[in-house]
C-alpha cells in the first residue's frame, strides 16, 4: 500500500489483465473555452477512476484538433462569449445526433464580450433546445457549477442511452488493458538517461493538475494521453514501437507507477518528479503543493 497525491492509501499490486469497452468522447469548443477543456478532462478522468473497474468501460478524450468529420461515441461542446453559435461547430453537433449518438452542450453564462457586457445565453439556448431535442442542453454561471452539472450529466448519460448499451457500437472498441510488459533489452532509463520520448511523457504529464498518465491499446492502435494530449502521432508501427518503448522505460525505471483501472493510469512518481527538476519542469495544481509528490 502506498498513499497517493490526495494522501488516500491505494493498492500498488499489479494489475490483472482485464477487458473493457473503449469509448471516445469528443470536446468541441470553438472560442476561449480553455478552463472548459480542463474540467471537460478532469470530469471524464474522475469518471474513469470511479467506474472503470465495476463497468468495464472507459471515456477516451479525444483532442480538438481531431478531424471534423471524426466520428466519436459521445461529444461535449461549450459556447463562450457567443451571442450565437458557430454554423462548423452546429453542424458537427448536428451529424453526431443525426447517428443516435449523444452529446452534451454547455452555454457559458459568466463570459463577457470585448465592452465588459455580461453575456446572457437565454434566447440562443432556448433555440438551440428546441431545434436539437435529443441533445442535453444546459448554461453555467462559473467553473464550480460547470463542473458539477457535466459530472452529473455525464454519469446520467452513460447510465442511460441506448448507444451505451448496444455492444459492438460503430465507434466504441473492446480494449484489453494491463500493466505493460518489460522490454526484452535493457533501455536507457537503466543507466540514468531518458530517452527524448520518454521525457516527452513525463513533461506533458508534468503539467497536469494531477500528473496522470493514460494508456491504452486498441487493437494496433496505441494511446498514450497526458495534459489532454494524444501524444502517439503518427499511428505507424514505428512511432507505436517508439513510444510503447518509452512508456516501458519509465514504468522499468520507476518514473511513473500505477495509478490504477486496471493499468490504464499512471501518474508521476516520486523519481519522476526528482528527475523532471533536473531539467527545469515544475509540477503545477495540488501536486505542486505538494512539493511534486
Amino acid at each position: 500500500m502506498e498513499k497517493n497525491a490526495m494522501g488516500t492509501l491505494v493498492n500498488l499490486a499489479p494489475a490483472m489483465p482485464s477487458t473493457v469497452s473503449a469509448f471516445s468522447v469528443k470536446i468541441v469548443s470553438p472560442g476561449d473555452a480553455g478552463i472548459e477543456l480542463t474540467i471537460a478532462r478532469d470530469v471524464i478522468r474522475e469518471w474513469n477512476a470511479r467506474n472503470a473497474l465495476d463497468q468495464k468501460r472507459i471515456l477516451l478524450p479525444l483532442d480538438g484538433d481531431e478531424p471534423v468529420n471524426s466520428a466519436s461515441d459521445l461529444m461535449i461542446a461549450f459556447f463562450c462569449g457567443k451571442t450565437e453559435t458557430p454554423d462548423a461547430a452546429e453542424t458537427e453537433i448536428e451529424k453526431h445526433l443525426q447517428s443516435g449518438r449523444p452529446a452534451l452542450v454547455y452555454f457559458s453564462e459568466g463570459r463577457s464580450d470585448l465592452i465588459g457586457a455580461r453575456m446572457t445565453p437565454g434566447p440562443v439556448l432556448e433555440d438551440f433546445k428546441n431545434r436539437y431535442t435529443t441533445a442535453t442542453v444546459a448554461s453555467y454561471g462559473d467553473e464550480k457549477e460547470l463542473r458539477a452539472t457535466l459530472a452529473k450529466q455525464l454519469d446520467a448519460t452513460i447510465g442511460s442511452h441506448a448507444h451505451f448499451k448496444t455492444s459492438g457500437s460503430s465507434c466504441s472498441s473492446e480494449v484489453s488493458v494491463a500493466v505493460p510488459e518489460a522490454p526484452a533489452e535493457p533501455l536507457a532509463s537503466q543507466t540514468g538517461a531518458l530517452s527524448s520520448f520518454a521525457q516527452t511523457i513525463l513533461s506533458e504529464a508534468c503539467d497536469d493538475f494531477e500528473a496522470y498518465i493514460g494508456r491504452i491499446k486498441v487493437g494496433q492502435m496505441l494511446r498514450i494521453q497526458a495534459n489532454g494530449k494524444q501524444l502517439v502521432e503518427p499511428q505507424t508501427p514505428e512511432s507505436i514501437a517508439q513510444w510503447d518503448a518509452a512508456f516501458n522505460e519509465l514504468v522499468i525505471g520507476d518514473y511513473i507507477r500505477d495509478a490504477g483501472c486496471n493499468g490504464q493510469l499512471f501518474q508521476i512518481s516520486t523519481k519522476g518528479f526528482a528527475f523532471l527538476k533536473t531539467i527545469g519542469k515544475t509540477p503545477i495544481g495540488y501536486i505542486a503543493e505538494l512539493g511534486g509528490m
